[in-house]
């Protein structure tokens, strides 16, 4: 079962109605697989109709990013820019592609 964690600033920045959704952005030409994840605030009403839950019912993903986040411990932050709000994770920057490749994804990367 997935181990998706809010910090205390994650949740405080969603507003009502809001979740956080990881996206899958495919990056490769020859495979449908070969992608990355984005993580985003998005209102549940906007959540496409394939989105899966992650753990708690404040977090959704594609269903191809749920495929390879589903097992990980992942920890979600906000990390305020001005007025935007930026929602980061302690994955490493390249775990889309670590996923697709079979590489497994060492924790503690970048944020």
């Amino acid at each position: 079962m997935s181990r998706i964690t809010l910090t205390h600033a994650a949740r405080e920045a969603l507003r009502d109605e809001e979740v956080v959704f990881f996206d899958w952005h495919v990056t490769g030409l020859c495979c449908a697989d070969a992608g990355e994840f984005s993580v985003r605030p998005l209102r549940r009403a906007r959540l496409p109709r394939r989105a899966r839950r992650l753990g708690s019912d404040l977090v959704y993903a594609h269903p191809t990013a749920w495929v390879h986040l589903v097992e990980l411990p992942v920890t979600i932050d906000c990390r305020p820019l001005w007025r935007w709000r930026r929602f980061v994770t302690d994955l490493p920057p390249d775990a889309g592609l670590r996923c697709c490749l079979g590489r497994p994804i060492h924790m503690g990367g970048n944020r």
